[in-house]
């Protein structure tokens, strides 16, 4: 297997903004994305220059929440019953030479990574130590010598190592402002909001209990779908594997290009392998898949009972308003407050912001139509994050802020004469109004 170095993925991805350009067409560009939140970070393919701040605006402070960077699998499982999976299609002598190439991929990634288990790697230490220089480089007042930054992670160590490069990074860039860094249970609420009701409608599916509407749209659209040069380069015959495990040839074909896809995040995996197998077709296809997955599991409030996953969501909305007040008082002694979680709740945060660029209230009715109208790689992918960065001025009383989504402005449903820059005010209405609607 070839190694690469890890690269942060930028002019590889050329998108045109200039015309609007398919789902395919993208990802034809680049399929590395295709798998979005198991994907590495996909901030710099859409980086565009940012807007510059209303005259005589400068920016004092910002409120952070990031996804953790680049990690091996979450659970060991998914290496193990890759391993044996092919060991079983070996010993039923239904592997092609491709899949003996494939089987012993299997066995390696296990063997390798089966101890470092949902840890960050090199590559997620990487994307954090980037966007942290990036955001240095974007809003240097903020990070004068004294300044404190007030970082707060998740309880997972992929988090909280995501915090210290993030952390790091700035101490290079300037050694002499002061970093704090939590992790505690006491902040567990607000870097993953989630309670009973939450747990239980984004884990039916994943756990077996799939009683929501969109699974069997999904399932029938899937099993309607062509993989047969994927199965064909694999497996002399994949019935007995289909037989054995119970599974649908599709879907075991979508959790081979996962588990292969996946080892991008490693720091290496060999492309060349993945399309001698799978077709442009094909690979679409499982973007397809993957997506509805994502957005009705995780983004979707078009769906019935998606208030039960939002609702939460207030924890960290109110989160983020409370320091911005206290730092526009003058109260907060930290210019800085990053935040350090996952992409359930960035999801979250996305789905109560509802940005211009990036709506949730889709129809989930049509798999294909969904892959259009929203597109997870832009959204969601290892290291994805929102930044509120928040503005003065000594001539005017009003305090602005921006949101950038993985570092590119983005627009919110708010009037304002100076977009992507808005009232403070205005938009803490709106945030709060969007969690409150979340209660009903």
């Amino acid at each position: 297997m070839k190694r690469l170095l890890p690269i942060l993925l930028i002019a590889v991805f050329a998108i045109s903004t200039a015309t609007a350009q398919t789902s395919r067409e993208e990802l034809d560009a680049n399929p590395s994305v295709i798998l979005a939140t198991h994907s590495t970070y996909a901030g710099p393919y859409y980086a565009k220059p940012i807007a510059d701040a209303p005259k005589g605006y400068k920016p004092f402070y910002i409120s952070h929440y990031g996804r953790h960077g680049s990690r091996y699998e979450s659970r060991s499982y998914y290496m193990e019953d890759f391993a044996k999976f092919f060991n079983v299609a070996d010993s039923l002598g239904v592997l092609t030479a491709k899949g003996k190439e494939v089987k012993a991929i299997a066995n390696k990634i296990y063997a390798e990574f089966c101890d470092c288990t949902g840890e960050l790697t090199s590559v997620g230490v990487e994307q954090h130590k980037g966007i942290a220089r990036r955001m240095y480089e974007r809003f240097r007042p903020i990070f004068n010598r004294g300044s404190i930054i007030n970082s707060r992670s998740s309880t997972h160590t992929r988090c909280i190592l995501s915090m210290a490069a993030f952390n790091e990074s700035l101490k290079e860039c300037e050694p002499l402002i002061e970093t704090r860094l939590h992790a505690s249970v006491a902040d567990i609420s607000i870097m993953r909001p989630m309670g009973k009701e939450t747990t239980s409608y984004h884990h039916d599916y994943r756990y077996g209990i799939k009683t929501h509407p969109w699974i069997k749209i999904l399932n029938e659209w899937q099993e309607k779908q062509d993989f047969s040069h994927a199965i064909k380069a694999v497996f002399t015959d994949i019935t007995p594997l289909c037989k054995y495990y119970n599974e649908s040839a599709a879907s075991i074909m979508v959790n081979i290009y996962k588990r292969l896809a996946f080892t991008q995040n490693h720091g290496w995996y060999d492309r060349s392998l993945l399309d001698s197998i799978f077709t442009a077709d094909e690979r679409h296809t499982i973007y397809r898949i993957e997506n509805y997955r994502w957005f009705c599991l995780y983004a979707g409030t078009s769906l019935p009972d998606a208030n039960k996953y939002f609702r939460p969501m207030h924890l960290l909305v109110d989160d983020i308003v409370k320091y911005a007040d206290l730092a526009i008082e003058g109260k907060n002694s930290a210019s800085a407050d990053l935040r350090f979680g996952h992409d359930y709740y960035l999801l979250g945060l996305l789905a109560t912001t509802n940005f211009n660029e990036i709506r949730m209230d889709y129809d989930y009715s049509d798999v294909e139509k969904l892959g259009e109208e929203w597109r997870s790689y832009k959204f969601i992918t290892m290291a994805s994050n929102m930044q509120f960065i928040f503005y003065r001025s000594k001539k005017n009383p009003d305090v602005l802020v921006r949101i950038l989504h993985n570092e590119n402005d983005v627009t919110l449903p708010i009037e304002s004469a100076t977009a992507p820059f808005y009232k403070w005010e205005d938009v803490r209405k709106y945030l709060i109004e969007r969690v409150n609607a979340f209660r009903k």
